[in-house]
């Protein structure tokens, strides 16, 4: 929801509290985010992923080596400022975070390989629209000292079960961008290419053609994606290392039954890619912000930040565009009770937060109504919060020791001893 707050200009957006909601979008909730969390911390693990977190603070320096100093992160969103003569950024993204941490700390001397996953928000000052907030969450793993294409196929073959157990519709997106052996001729070859065709391309294409000539295969630009359509393509100057890796890499996927669909346009918007680059882009509920995660190989970012020549791979996945997929698929997000309780007296609104005590130690959801009202608002206050079942406790329960259960849903009533409601709420759970 959005809301605005006095005397500070500009306040748009605000995360989730409970609920919120653009006036484009359906109803998010934080349900929708533990959802999509809950299931990276079941799956990950499964993997041997473990949890990593980082500072949101780091120094600039860091992510201008790291990401690179022309690229639309660095040049146009980070937020950036002087800290008493340090200049640091809010982290854009956590790939150099932990290439940081993993060479501040000498992991490689630790242990051979590393995997490591990841939770939190990011930043950059971007135009806001759906699917695209300056402060988001990504989650995301990363991988250091495999250089083998079998660890790239098994984060794509994760991704593409995280998703497909999210019940998220998507198309996973394969490239190979080479490597500093065989990308520089193809870097010419583009450039020149592009130069030819300068007068059809965007003013920021133009720019790019001198820094960052690959971008210019990702413009949304229609003019630009018509130029981008005939260049010259990356597999024709592959070198027989990143050609091998590639194809090696296509078999993986197809042995464990992965589908993909090569795209020579897939350039992703960081410097430090090699070889690998892989994205899950929506194929419905998003628009024009479709990409629900994307990564790739980055061997050669470790020793760029002053650590040793090991090879890493990873990916992001933005949990706001998941949520909104989510929420599309039937999932309300909201946290519902096992049952409602509804005291007629004071008698047995304390018999009531007993039950609730001893029930929810048993795990099961609960909620107790603090309201004096009648069992029909009572009713309909449990059907709102989407309790499966309703207790309506009075006297004569109290004294009989049992009471009708009611199955919102259905109607259907159920007459159960007090001291077995765990017992029936696990089972018809």
């Amino acid at each position: 929801m959005s809301a605005k707050v006095r005397g500070v200009k500009g306040t748009r957006d605000v995360l989730p509290v409970d609920t919120y909601v653009k006036s484009d979008d359906p109803w998010l909730r934080i349900g929708h985010y533990h959802l999509i969390e809950q299931s990276a911390r079941e799956l990950f693990p499964l993997y041997g992923y473990r949890e990593a977190r980082t500072p949101i603070l780091e120094r600039t320096e860091l992510f201008v080596r790291g990401i690179g100093a022309v690229t639309d992160i660095v040049g146009k969103e980070m937020y950036t400022f002087d800290d008493h003569g340090d200049m640091v950024s809010m982290r854009p993204e956590n790939t150099a975070s932990l290439v940081r941490a993993y060479v501040e700390h000498a992991v490689n001397q630790q242990e051979p390989e590393t995997k490591w996953w990841y939770l939190g928000p990011m930043f950059r000052r971007e135009r806001q629209q759906r699917g695209r907030y300056r402060q988001f969450t990504q989650i995301g793993i990363e991988a250091f000292g495999s250089p083998g294409p079998r660890i790239d196929a098994e984060q794509i073959e994760l991704l593409d079960r995280w998703l497909r157990k999210l019940g998220i519709p998507f198309e996973m997106h394969l490239n190979t961008l080479g490597d500093g052996q065989c990308r520089p001729k193809y870097r010419e070859a583009l450039q020149a290419y592009l130069r030819a065709h300068s007068a059809e391309l965007c003013e920021e294409c133009n720019k790019r053609i001198e820094t960052n000539p690959i971008r210019v295969l990702d413009c949304k630009n229609p003019k630009c994606q018509e130029v981008a359509a005939g260049a010259p393509k990356m597999e024709q100057y592959l070198c027989d290392p990143c050609r091998a890796h590639f194809e090696a890499l296509q078999k993986a996927l197809q042995a464990l039954n992965v589908a993909y669909l090569t795209d020579p346009k897939l350039v992703r918007g960081l410097d430090y890619y090699t070889r690998t680059t892989y994205e899950a882009i929506a194929t419905s509920g998003l628009g024009a912000q479709s990409t629900v995660a994307g990564g790739g190989r980055y061997d050669g970012l470790v020793r760029e930040l002053g650590g040793p020549d090991v090879p890493g791979i990873g990916f992001a996945a933005g949990v706001e565009r998941m949520a909104l997929l989510v929420a599309q698929q039937g999932h309300d997000g909201a946290t519902k009770p096992a049952l409602f309780i509804a005291p007629l007296g004071d008698a047995e609104a304390a018999r009531a937060d007993q039950i609730a005590q001893q029930l929810r130690a048993a795990g099961l959801g609960v909620e107790v109504s603090f309201r004096k009202a009648n069992p029909g608002n009572q009713l309909k206050r449990a059907d709102a919060l989407g309790a499966r079942y309703a207790l309506v406790l009075g006297d004569a329960e109290l004294q009989s020791g049992r009471a009708k259960l009611k199955e919102l849903k259905t109607g259907a009533q159920t007459e159960v001893a007090l001291d077995a409601l765990a017992g029936f709420l696990r089972g018809n759970a």
